[in-house]
């Protein structure tokens, strides 16, 4: 349990920049609150941060080229000629 404590504590020292720099788009009476909001919800979805898997080098490029295909035809299609 101690080692989910001090990745939640990572993440959010990553996030804290990004966290505090959109608050100050919220009134300040509300700021605190809704911080806590915000570390509540990144503590409920650990599991799902913890889980996450990047894309190798080759499985991007496939992925993209995935997506470029089918935009390709999507225009294709879009434009009639198919």
């Amino acid at each position: 349990m101690a080692k989910e404590y001090q990745d939640y504590e990572t993440i959010l020292a990553a996030f804290d920049l990004k966290i505090k720099k959109s608050l100050y788009s919220t009134d300040p009476a509300n700021r605190e609150d809704l911080e806590q909001e915000i570390k509540l919800k990144i503590f409920e979805k650990m599991p799902v941060i913890e889980n996450m898997n990047a894309p190798g080098f080759y499985e991007f490029l496939h992925g993209a080229n995935i997506a470029a295909e089918t935009k390709a035809l999507y225009a294709l299609k879009k434009d009639g000629r198919r």
